[in-house]
């Protein structure tokens, strides 16, 4: 799956199965989840998007399309197959794991299962109350994570600045200060920094003006 004629079944349905560079993977010794291509293969992923924007239309006016489409379905009560649409929507299984959660906390049943769950020093390299997907233990009580400890400086550093990252967007959206959002935008290693990092926000701050007035008192 690493080389360019590699290929596999496809894992996540939003995202094709491009290659990554062997090299890193080995030095990583941790096998990298299909998202992390929008990191590690940045540049090939935005070709892929792009052609895909002038072709299908972008991820989200295909959800959005598919989307319409279901919920027009599921207006029949009498609808007794799963229809086509759910396949390319993605999200396989969530329904399962969904009612094992619901059956491992009713019945403490200690399954472990991968969530998203306050960190409580799980992971050393983030902050006690940062939000993390991270194997659990089920119980009645909730989620109880898995003491992890601390990333090696490849991973961690990535880790990091996405984690500061989402605290600023989460700062910013509370207090409608532009100056975080725009920090938050330079921070995003997916984001060119300085004149293109605030014509982007500008851009997206103008398009969801309805959604975010807090930007615009």
């Amino acid at each position: 799956m690493y080389g360019p004629e590699a290929k596999a079944d496809k894992m996540v349905e939003n995202i094709k199965n491009m290659r990554f560079l062997h090299e890193q993977v080995l030095q990583l010794e941790m096998l990298p989840c299909p998202y992390h291509r929008y990191y590690y293969m940045t540049d090939a992923m935005i070709q892929e998007e792009l052609e895909e924007v002038n072709t299908v239309g972008s991820r989200g006016q295909v959800v959005k399309q598919l989307e319409e489409s279901l919920f027009e379905l599921y207006r029949n009560p009498t609808l007794d197959y799963k229809p086509k649409e759910l396949e390319k929507r993605g999200g396989a299984h969530y329904s399962d794991a969904a009612c094992e959660i619901i059956n491992s906390i009713y019945n403490d049943k200690g399954t472990r299962m991968v969530v998203s769950t306050r960190n409580n020093g799980a992971i050393s390299d983030l902050p006690p109350e940062s939000a993390i997907e991270i194997t659990s233990m089920i119980t009645s009580h909730g989620a109880e994570p898995l003491h992890f400890g601390s990333f090696p400086s490849a991973q961690r550093g990535l880790l990091q600045v996405m984690k500061a990252m989402e605290e600023l967007t989460i700062e910013a959206a509370v207090t409608g200060d532009y100056a975080t959002a725009l920090q938050a935008f330079t921070m995003n290693p997916l984001v060119q920094s300085g004149d293109t990092a605030k014509a982007l926000l500008d851009e997206l701050l103008e398009a969801h003006r309805a959604y975010l007035p807090q930007f615009h008192q």
